[in-house]
């Protein structure tokens, strides 16, 4: 395996299975002996054949072929030895190219030999050419060449034209060879397949015909350029193998397996994926990285060598939440520690729907960052716009089916796709929280206004008498006075508070803006320079309220002077008012009344005064506290329109989800959790001493807390105690009006509630439904055969992965050899745990495709079944050689 080749494990690659070369006789070539190798495979990677099958008409030369096959290594091009073998069948012979393993090659010429005994009696000159023809039919040519007891394989060349097996041989004859399981097994393709269907033409072969005289049997459509000469190589249609190494074994399983691994055009993939994962740092990962492929990946290892580790590092790097029913959170987060260390970093590249290469590199304790061409992306959601909705379970998370399991896999599903309503419905919260923190500001207002309206009231009665005797008339210019008095005063100290309150900004405020300009940057000089720049103008505006503050000093220096002068001129007529006093107290007491004092008079109009001012005050607190109660209300009825709007996104994915499966369903139901939510209210009204059924009642009649506010005096009259429920509710009015009654999900399966089926079932049941998802790009489960026996992993769980996987990267890590094996994984990646002494171990990885052979005897090594697994293996497609 190469350094670029199938680093990302099975990939897809051109393949021409019927080549010529200058050994034969028709192939022509004009340039220099020595340049026919270097030219021949540079025609092959001019037409970027990565596959390649040398078959010259009934001759093969060694040496040739391995010269060839060196050259063509070195620019990654594998090539296998066969030849076109005119087989003695039909009118014209049936050109049949057998492709042989390299047992052909060892210990002797034994592809030579197979050619001389086939064409006994006859040399060399007679039958190496087109038109030469062996003695023996095509059965007995099958059964010469398992008598060698070596691999090979037959594909049938241009099958037809004039020696092809469709023209050569009638509807009976393929018939026969349709009975014989040698045939079926050895043979492995057609080659230049071009007519579809003419089953109403007489004499016209084609596939559909072909298919009914083989009773359906059909093997895999196949290329080949049947060049002359080096500018032919390549030309005419083309054919792809999905193959992880070049061996004969990985070609002829692909071949076996043509519905998944042969292509004439392999389509790029469309769902984003993980290309690769690399870690920096000192941890247990540190300076390794791990090539992915788009399509099936399988992580093995005994356990502790590190598959869990891995998992959690991706998860940890695109920021893929754990579920509230998660198990061992902190365990897998010490994982994560572990293999980053202090400082260590996860990178992940990423391929988008677009095509778009994205990196998100994560530092340890530190959000993650998005980069393109190495520019740091702000705002680019990871689970969006880099991968299409990746979901993540971990160990047991889909054996897990108790309380709150299925809020939990809703969660998954949906991924980021409600992450933008709940991120509103965070930032509603905090606004009811605020009109709530205001409102209970404004409540001791209230009561000090309640307590001024009485003092008020309560003065106001008491100067009735004095009015009915004419007081107030002739105590006018002095009560003028001392109102003026009182209003000169109130300015002066809003001055000297707002002089003040500046001073104090000014002061808490200037030593923190003032520190950068002692700062000198080592790194980053030019920039700090820049930035200095702008942020002098914030430093400016400081120094304006410094010199709007230091203007305020002369100017109430100024009104306070101005003020005793007022003072002054009220002194000025002390005398005149005590000669008013002095007359009105005579004439009081001659008139008989001794009860009425001119200075008792005086303290209840200052009162008076005093009240209106505060009610003045206390009033726009009152006025305030009505708009603030109409702010929590519209910011409730905002907060509900938020919470129906994420319930409508569930329901529509659900809705998509649900198309995919008739066995499992989830049904969701809008805020219908009232045993959480009466769990709830008993929590914030601990020690009221209410009864359990009174709060049961209004948890059954109230859809929220915040119906019950909207619905106050009705629920009031309704209760035996109603000052204590208000007490309770009123203290507890942010816990319960930010409260969110859960919505509810049902997972049935079959019509029952899940939890009604047996483990098995719950676990397969799940897994298949999880895996059925195609909303999930990249789907990752650490052990999905947890609880699964398996016929179940086989039948159909990796039944199910074969199918998906072209439209979904899977990264599995996994104790069972079947899903490496049957799965056909594109990428197997062993994990080692490698301990040091007296220090932290390091995880190694090695990677390869299930063609590869270290990757094979890994699984037999390492897993339990694993030899099992390949036994299995051959028996389903019957052509796979350990």
């Amino acid at each position: 395996m190469t350094d670029t080749l199938f680093q990302h494990g099975s990939e897809w690659v051109r393949a021409d299975f019927h080549l010529h070369t200058r050994k034969d006789k028709q192939f022509k070539y004009q340039g220099e002996d020595d340049r026919f190798i270097a030219d021949y495979v540079d025609g092959l990677t001019a037409a970027e054949i990565r596959v390649g099958a040398i078959t010259n008409h009934n001759k093969f030369d060694l040496a040739e072929f391995k010269a060839l096959r060196k050259r063509a290594r070195k620019q990654q091009v594998h090539l296998l030895p066969g030849v076109e073998l005119s087989v003695g069948d039909g009118n014209n012979g049936i050109h049949t190219l057998v492709l042989f393993s390299d047992e052909w090659l060892e210990g002797g010429d034994h592809i030579n030999a197979f050619l001389t005994g086939t064409f006994q009696g006859k040399t060399p000159e007679q039958y190496e050419h087109e038109d030469g023809r062996s003695a023996e039919s095509l059965n007995q040519t099958i059964r010469r060449l398992e008598e060698s007891h070596k691999d090979y394989f037959l594909v049938f060349a241009h099958v037809e034209n004039k020696s092809g097996l469709w023209n050569e041989l009638g509807g009976g004859r393929l018939m026969e060879l349709g009975n014989d399981p040698w045939f079926k097994r050895r043979t492995l393709g057609f080659q230049q397949v071009r007519t579809r269907n003419k089953l109403n033409q007489t004499g016209v072969p084609c596939a559909a015909k072909v298919k009914q005289h083989l009773d359906d049997w059909y093997p895999a459509e196949v290329e080949g350029s049947d060049p002359k000469q080096i500018s032919e190589i390549g030309k005419g249609k083309k054919s792809y193998l999905k193959i992880g190494e070049f061996s004969f074994d990985a070609i002829k399983f692909a071949l076996a397996d043509h519905q998944a691994r042969v292509s004439k055009d392999p389509q790029p993939y469309k769902h984003s994926y993980i290309r690769k994962i690399s870690f920096e740092g000192a941890g247990a990962l540190g300076g390794s990285s791990i090539q992915f492929s788009p399509e099936l990946n399988t992580l093995i290892g005994i356990r502790g060598s590190g598959k869990s580790s891995l998992l959690e590092a991706i998860r940890y790097a695109l920021n893929i939440q754990f579920g509230k029913k998660a198990t061992d959170k902190e365990y897998k987060e010490n994982l994560v520690q572990h293999q980053l260390g202090s400082g260590g970093k996860i990178i992940v590249d990423a391929v988008s729907t677009r095509g778009q290469t994205y990196q998100v590199s994560r530092i340890l304790g530190q959000a993650p960052d998005v980069l393109m061409n190495d520019q740091i992306q702000q705002g680019v959601a990871i689970q969006e716009t880099v991968l299409r909705n990746p979901i993540y379970f971990g160990q047991k998370d889909l054996s897990s089916t108790g309380e709150g399991f299925e809020k939990d896999l809703i969660d998954k599903l949906m991924g980021d796709a409600i992450t933008p309503v709940q991120e509103k419905v965070k930032i509603q919260r905090q606004a009811v929280l605020e009109a709530i923190r205001q409102i209970k500001a404004l409540k001791q207002d209230r009561t000090q206004l309640h307590a001024w309206k009485q003092k008020k009231q309560n003065a106001e009665h008491q100067l009735k008498f004095y009015q009915e005797h004419g007081v107030e008339e002739k105590l006018q210019k002095q009560l003028n006075f001392d109102q003026d008095e009182r209003k000169l005063r109130d300015a002066i100290d809003s001055a000297k508070g707002f002089s003040t309150a500046l001073g104090e900004l000014i002061t808490d405020h200037q030593q923190d803006l003032t520190a950068l300009q002692a700062y000198v940057s080592k790194e980053n000089a030019d920039f700090f320079a820049e930035f200095s720049g702008l942020y002098a103008q914030v430093v400016t505006q400081l120094n304006n309220l410094s010199s709007a503050e230091q203007a305020t000093i002369p100017a109430i220096e100024a009104i306070q002077q101005k003020f005793e002068q007022f003072q002054y001129a009220k002194r000025q007529l002390k005398e005149e008012f005590a000669a008013i006093e002095r007359e009105l107290a005579q004439q009081l007491q001659q008139g008989g009344n001794y009860s009425i004092r001119t200075d008792e008079f005086k303290r209840l109009k200052t009162q008076v005064a005093q009240a209106d001012k505060a009610i003045q005050f206390l009033e726009k607190s009152d006025d305030r506290h009505a708009e603030l109660r109409q702010t929590l209300t519209d910011a409730l009825e905002q907060l509900e329109v938020l919470y129906r709007s994420e319930f409508e996104l569930i329901e529509e994915r659900l809705a998509d989800v649900n198309k995919e499966s008739d066995a499992l369903q989830i049904k969701a139901t809008y805020k219908i959790d009232k045993t959480a939510m009466l769990a709830h209210m008993q929590e914030q009204f601990r020690g009221s001493r209410l009864q359990g059924s009174t709060l049961q009642g209004l948890v059954e009649q109230y859809a929220d807390f915040a119906e019950m506010r909207n619905n106050w005096q009705e629920l009031t009259k309704s209760l035996n105690s109603a000052e204590t429920f208000t007490k309770f509710f009123e203290d507890n009015l942010e816990a319960l009006l930010t409260y969110q009654v859960p919505n509810k999900y049902l997972i049935e399966y079959h019509n029952q509630p899940l939890q009604h089926h047996s483990l098995g079932q719950r676990a397969s049941a799940l897994m298949l439904f999880i895996l059925g998802q195609q909303d999930n790009d990249v789907v990752i489960i650490d052990q999905p055969e947890d609880d699964l026996d398996n016929q179940t992993i086989y039948h159909e769980v990796i039944t199910l992965v074969r199918r998906l996987k072209p439209q979904t990267q899977f990264i599995f890590a996994t104790h069972n050899a079947n899903i490496p094996v049957l799965g056909d994984s594109e990428q197997v990646i062993t994990c080692a745990y490698i301990g040091k002494n007296g220090s932290n171990g390091i995880i190694q990885t090695e990677s390869g495709s299930i063609d590869n052979k270290a990757m094979q005897e890994h699984i037999v090594t390492i897993m339990e079944g694993g030899k099992e697994a390949f036994e299995k293996r051959k028996q389903v497609y019957e052509a796979w050689k350990h």
